[in-house]
C-alpha cells in the first residue's frame, strides 16, 4: 500500500512497465517522475512547496540517494532514476521553519521493481483530490498526464482509481491468482479494470482496436499511445464512475480478462469489480 497517516491522497495511478519498449526502462522512470512534477507539483502551492526524493540501487541495498526539494535537484535525482533502481520516491509537503520536524505528505511519485529480477517496474502517483473528482477539467488532466508520462511506451497495464491505496488491482485480489502469475500473462490477459484503464497492445488488437471499444459505448474517451495500447475512460469524471459503467467496462474488456469468479478479499473493504466470470463460465 502506498497510503499512510496524515492527507488522504485520494487518487491514486499506476502503470506497469515491461521490456516491451523502445526506450530504456530508466529512461521511462525519468519521464514519469518528470512529467509528473510538470503536471502535479509544479506550482509551488503551499501544501507542496517542500520535497524530499529517495531512492535504492538494488532489493540488497547498493547505492543510496536522498535529497531535499527534488525540484533543485531534479538532475541528481534523474540520474539514479535513469539507472533504474529497485526503489524510487519523491514527496511533496508543506515547508517547515523546523527542519527536524515530520511532515504529512500532500502527494508522492514512486517506482519499484516487481516480478523475480526486476521483469516489470511498477510507477504511480497519488495525489490529495478532494471534490475535484467531480470535476471534469481536473479527471480530463489526470488522463492527459497518463497520456503524457506513458509516451514511448507500451504498459502492460495501468490504472486511475478513488480511495483505493492498494498497489495491486482490485481483480488480481479477487481471483486469487498469484501476483508473479499475473506479471507474466499481462500480455495475455488484463489485470485489471478502473475509471481508465491501460491495455497493452496485443490485448488491444484483440479487442478490435480503438474503433471497436468506442463503438462499445462504454467509454468517455479511448485514446492511442503512440508506443502501443490504449487508454480507456469509462466516465467524463471519477465521480461518475458508478458500478452501471463499471459494469460495462467489465463487459467490453470480458474476452481479455483472466477466468475465474471473483471472491470478497478481508484484506479490502469495497472491492471495485463485478462478480461475475469474464470467460462467461
Amino acid at each position: 500500500m502506498i497510503e499512510g497517516d496524515g492527507p488522504i491522497k485520494d487518487v491514486t495511478i499506476w502503470a506497469t512497465l515491461d521490456e516491451q519498449a523502445v526506450v530504456p526502462r530508466g529512461d521511462l522512470v525519468v519521464h514519469w517522475f518528470r512529467t509528473a512534477i510538470d503536471f502535479f507539483f509544479s506550482s509551488g502551492a503551499k501544501e507542496t512547496a517542500d520535497s524530499y526524493a529517495r531512492a535504492t540501487e538494488s532489493f540488497s541495498g547498493g547505492r543510496k540517494t536522498r535529497l531535499k526539494d527534488v525540484r533543485q535537484n531534479w538532475s541528481a535525482f534523474a540520474e539514479a532514476l535513469r539507472a533504474h533502481p529497485f526503489y524510487a520516491k519523491a514527496g511533496f509537503h508543506e515547508a517547515s521553519v523546523d527542519k527536524e520536524q515530520w511532515f504529512d505528505e500532500y502527494g508522492h511519485i514512486g517506482s519499484e521493481h516487481e516480478g523475480r529480477g526486476g521483469t516489470h517496474t511498477e510507477v504511480s502517483a497519488a495525489l490529495l483530490a478532494g471534490d475535484r473528482i467531480g470535476d471534469p477539467d481536473f479527471c480530463a488532466r489526470l488522463v492527459d498526464f497518463l497520456a503524457a508520462a506513458l509516451d514511448g511506451a507500451d504498459p502492460v497495464f495501468a490504472r486511475v482509481d478513488y480511495l483505493n491505496f492498494h498497489d495491486k488491482p482490485d481483480l488480481e485480489a479477487a481471483l486469487r491468482r498469484g501476483h508473479r502469475r499475473y506479471l507474466q500473462e499481462s500480455r495475455t490477459y488484463l489485470r485489471g479494470y478502473s475509471w481508465v484503464t491501460g491495455i497493452p497492445s496485443e490485448l488491444a488488437a484483440r479487442l478490435g482496436g480503438a474503433p471497436r471499444l468506442t463503438a462499445t459505448g462504454a467509454f468517455h474517451a479511448v485514446r492511442e499511445l503512440r508506443g502501443g495500447g490504449l487508454l480507456l475512460q469509462a466516465t467524463e469524471t471519477l465521480a461518475g464512475y458508478d458500478d452501471r459503467a463499471m459494469r460495462g467496462v467489465f463487459h467490453a474488456l470480458a474476452p481479455v480478462l483472466p477466468p475465474g469468479i471473483p471472491e470478497d478479499d478481508p484484506a479490502r473493504e469495497n472491492l471495485r469489480v463485478v462478480f461475475d466470470d469474464a470467460s462467461g463460465g
